[in-house]
C-alpha cells in the first residue's frame, strides 16, 4: 500500500449519514485514512429513518458505533403493537420486541442527525479528515478514482484509492460513475418529529391502518416520538401547504387506538419539519461495485421504507465493505463479490417482505380491509402466518424460507372459503 497524503488517503467517503458515518470511523479507527465529505454544514433535522432493528445494531456493535446511538438520544423499544380498524383496540396483538436477538434487546428509536453528528465526530477522533459543507462532490472510478468538491467557494480534490459511495436515495455517486437504478412507488409517506406525548408509553411502538392512512408512532423517550403516515399517492395535497403540520398530527385522531388517539393528537408539539417523499423501492441495474468505488446504503439500492430495515442495511453494507478493506490489499472489484452474492439475497428477501407488509397494511379501502381481518385471522389460527414480520427483528438470512415463497404470499392473500 502506498503511503496516503492529506490528498491522497486510502478511503474518501461521499455521504456523511449512517451508512457514510459509520463507515468512516470504523475505517479510521482500524488504521486506514479516510475522508468524510458531508454537504451538511451542520447535522440538522432533514427527516431519515429513526429506526433500527436489533440486527442492525448487532451490525452497529461490529462497526464499534452502537454507543453512537445511545449516547445520541436512542431508545430501546421493547414493545410493538399492531392496531387496526378491523378490531378493537383492546384486542390488538403487541409483539415483545427484546426477546429476537440476544445481547442486544429490542430496537431503538432516536433522532437521526444526532447519532451522525456523534458517529463523525467518532471517525474524527479517529484520525479521519471530516469535511462538513463540501458541496458539488464529484466522482470519477477507475484504477486511480478522483473525488472532486468545494468548500468555501474553493476546489478540491482528493486521489484514494476507493471511494464510497454513501449520499442515499439521492444516488449522487452511483449517477456520476453510470449505477442506474429502476424505481417502484407503492405510496407516499411521512415523517414529523415532535414532543409533548407524556401519556404515551415510551416503551410501545404503534403500527396500524385506519381509513387512507397507515400510521406509526416511534417513541423517543422523555415524551418525544417520531410519527409517520403512508398514504395513498393522490392523498399527498392534503399535507402540503400552510396548516399540513396541523393536518398531519390531526390524522392521529383513531378509533383503532385506545384512547382514539388524544395522547397523540391532542397533546403533540412539533419540534422539526414535517417532510413529504415517495415510498420507493430502487433497484440498480448495473453493478454497485465498480473500479475504484463501492456504493452502500440506499445508494446501492433500497426497499419499500415501510419495511423499516433500510438502516440495519445500510450497517450491514457498510460492514462487508469495512471487512474488505480491512482484511487485505486486494480492493480490486472481485473482493466484493461476497458482498455483492450477499446483498443480492438479502434485497430480494427485503423486497418481497415489503411487498406483503405494502399489500397488507399501506392499501385501502373496503377489499383492504377484508384482506387485512382474513389475514389477522390466519395468523391467529398458524403464528408461521406472521413470518414476514420477522425481517423487522431478525437478519433476512434468518428468517424461515418458506416465508418467501409464492405459494406463502397467495395463502395469505387469497380469500378464505
Amino acid at each position: 500500500m502506498s503511503e496516503a497524503t492529506d490528498d491522497a488517503p486510502d478511503v474518501v467517503v461521499v455521504g456523511g449519514g449512517i451508512a457514510g458515518a459509520s463507515a468512516a470511523a470504523h475505517l479510521a479507527a482500524s488504521g486506514l485514512s479516510v475522508a468524510l465529505l458531508e454537504k451538511q454544514a451542520e447535522y440538522t433535522d432533514i427527516v431519515r429513518g429513526e429506526w433500527i432493528a436489533p440486527w442492525g445494531l448487532q451490525e452497529a456493535q461490529r462497526l464499534g458505533v452502537d454507543e453512537c446511538f445511545g449516547f445520541g438520544g436512542g431508545w430501546e423499544i421493547r414493545e410493538w403493537t399492531q392496531w387496526d380498524e378491523t378490531v378493537a383496540p383492546g384486542d390488538a396483538e403487541t409483539v415483545d420486541m427484546t426477546r429476537f436477538v440476544p445481547g442486544v434487546g429490542g430496537p431503538m428509536a432516536f433522532p437521526h442527525h444526532t447519532v451522525c453528528e456523534l458517529m463523525a465526530e467518532q471517525a474524527a477522533d479517529a484520525g479521519a479528515t471530516v469535511v462538513m459543507g463540501a458541496q458539488r462532490a464529484a466522482v470519477t472510478g477507475g484504477e486511480q478514482p478522483t473525488v472532486t468538491y468545494r468548500l468555501d467557494g474553493v476546489e478540491h480534490e482528493l486521489r484514494p484509492r476507493l471511494v464510497i459511495g454513501a449520499t442515499g436515495r439521492s444516488c449522487t455517486v452511483g449517477r456520476q460513475v453510470g449505477v442506474s437504478m429502476t424505481n417502484s412507488v407503492h405510496h407516499w409517506g411521512g415523517g414529523l418529529r415532535v414532543a409533548g406525548l407524556d401519556d404515551w408509553p415510551m416503551d410501545v411502538q404503534a403500527m396500524g391502518t385506519e381509513g387512507e392512512r397507515m400510521f406509526m408512532v416511534f417513541p423517543q423517550g422523555d415524551g418525544m416520538a417520531r410519527l409517520y403516515i403512508n398514504f395513498p399517492t393522490e392523498n399527498r395535497p392534503r399535507y402540503q401547504g400552510d396548516g399540513g403540520v396541523d393536518r398531519f398530527i390531526a390524522d392521529f385522531e383513531l378509533s383503532s387506538l385506545p384512547d382514539g388517539g388524544a395522547s397523540v393528537y391532542s397533546a403533540a408539539t412539533p419540534i422539526g419539519p414535517l417532510k413529504l417523499w415517495p415510498s420507493v423501492a430502487m433497484f440498480p441495474e448495473q453493478s454497485i461495485v465498480t473500479d475504484g468505488v463501492v456504493l452502500v446504503g440506499d445508494e446501492a439500492g433500497n426497499a419499500d421504507t415501510v419495511l423499516g430495515t433500510g438502516l440495519s442495511c445500510s450497517l450491514r453494507d457498510t460492514r462487508m465493505v469495512c471487512d474488505v478493506l480491512t482484511g487485505g490489499d486486494d480492493w480490486s472489484p472481485a473482493a466484493f463479490e461476497p458482498y455483492l452474492i450477499e446483498r443480492k439475497f438479502r434485497m430480494e428477501r427485503l423486497h418481497f417482505g415489503a411487498d406483503i407488509v405494502a399489500k397488507l397494511y399501506c392499501e385501502f379501502g373496503p377489499e383492504a380491509m377484508a384482506r387485512r381481518r382474513r389475514a389477522r385471522e390466519l395468523m391467529e389460527e398458524n403464528f408461521a402466518a406472521s413470518v414476514t414480520g420477522l425481517l423487522n427483528m431478525v437478519a433476512p438470512e434468518n428468517v424461515p424460507d418458506f416465508g418467501f415463497s409464492e405459494f406463502f404470499a397467495e395463502r395469505l392473500f387469497r380469500e378464505r372459503v
